[in-house]
């Protein structure tokens, strides 16, 4: 089941129009893009991806979406033209549009097929023909931007060896024990700045209370030994940005994008990357994704925070319900199905905002699960 062109249904969910087009068994050499005058958005989005596969997208305007008389002239036109083998895909669009163009195809006995997101099966809807499987190759960054986010910087997959990776579940095994300790650390990594002449970032001076500390005491010597920071004069020094930032909450992120590697090849996780920065459809708003993945064509988002979460943010709120809002709106990036979680490391989250997240549809890990991540992140994904 291979055609030479697909006449795509432009919607809201860009994803069922992106599959098969990018699949090299399934790939077609021209696509065009069915658009009514709401949906121009979706389209250049949806073009721009296509494009940089090597296709080439023609677009075919439809004046009213919802007109059955109308979206049946205009598709039949259209096909009347048509040389080459097109096949429709039925999949988006409005329900009439749909209607309309699946009864001009099956008209001139034309093949027509669905895409069934969550099984990766393409269904023919012309003939009794069995589903054919086809297995989802879409990438993190194409994904984002068919969904009009700019991916400012390439999605991360840093190789992650055993020392380091042995090092952050240390810290999730003993998250109750550290927790205070690696918040004061976080802090001082945050205020850090830069040595003149050396690229070093060297911390606040630390106060006797802290030195004071076993917890704290030992967390110095862990990153130490990583040789992510040094201890002198009472102060922390950062041999880069990148030491920096693991001490300063990246570490966790590091745990997270270990356990999905760890998972990805049971589960069939098709991508998954950390710190992916991104820019809004709206060309101003910029944020970045501490840890995602797409599952079933579906994107996870993960927000890491290290932090203690009970403490205010802002207008009267909590860190943490600041977090959770943060989540809410980065889930709306990748369409109706996206599932976002926050792994909370002290467990510092309050019950008020616990509860304010299972009002939102939020995942919440924190504390002592961690202790058995792999496990937490695999029933949520599942």
């Amino acid at each position: 089941m291979r055609f030479d062109s697909h006449l795509c249904l432009v919607s809201a969910q860009a994803t069922p129009n992106l599959v098969p087009a990018i699949n090299q068994d399934f790939q077609p050499t021209t696509v065009t893009l069915a658009v009514s005058e709401d949906m121009q958005d979706k389209a250049r989005w949806l073009e721009k991806v296509l494009k940089e596969q090597g296709l080439k997208v023609e677009k075919l305007m439809i004046s009213n979406p919802y007109d059955y008389n109308q979206c049946w002239e205009c598709f039949a036109e259209w096909l009347g033209k048509q040389t080459n083998g097109v096949a429709l895909n039925a999949t988006g669009g409005t329900k009439i549009m749909a209607m309309a163009a699946l009864d001009v195809f099956r008209e001139e006995r034309k093949p027509v097929f669905y895409i069934n997101i969550e099984s990766d099966e393409i269904i023919r809807l012309d003939t009794r023909q069995a589903s054919l499987m086809l297995p989802t190759k879409i990438k993190l960054k194409q994904f984002l931007e068919a969904h009009g986010y700019s991916v400012l910087k390439k999605p991360n997959k840093p190789d992650i060896n055993r020392d380091i990776r042995d090092f952050v579940q240390r810290l999730a095994y003993e998250s109750e024990r550290l927790g205070k300790a690696l918040g004061k650390l976080n802090w001082l990594a945050n205020q850090a700045v830069e040595a003149k002449g050396t690229g070093e970032l060297v911390s606040p001076t630390l106060d006797k209370r802290d030195l004071d500390s076993k917890a704290f005491d030992d967390l110095i010597t862990m990153f130490k030994n990583e040789k992510m920071m040094v201890f002198t004069d009472n102060t922390l020094v950062f041999p880069d940005e990148t030491a920096r930032k693991f001490v300063n909450g990246g570490w966790l992120e590091y745990l997270v994008l270990q356990a999905l590697s760890t998972l990805a090849p049971e589960l069939g996780l098709t991508d998954w990357a950390m710190g992916i920065e991104v820019l809004a459809p709206d060309g101003k708003t910029r944020n970045e994704l501490d840890v995602a993945c797409l599952l079933k064509n579906t994107l996870h988002i993960i927000e890491c925070k290290s932090a203690n979460l009970a403490l205010d943010g802002k207008m009267g709120k909590t860190s943490g319900t600041d977090a959770l809002y943060k989540l809410d709106t980065l889930r709306r990036m990748g369409g109706l199905r996206t599932k976002a979680m926050l792994v909370d490391f002290r467990g510092s989250l309050s019950d008020t905002d616990k509860s304010r997240a299972v009002q939102m549809n939020l995942k919440v890990v924190s504390g002592a699960q961690l202790r058995d991540l792999p496990g937490a992140l695999k029933a949520w994904l599942r």
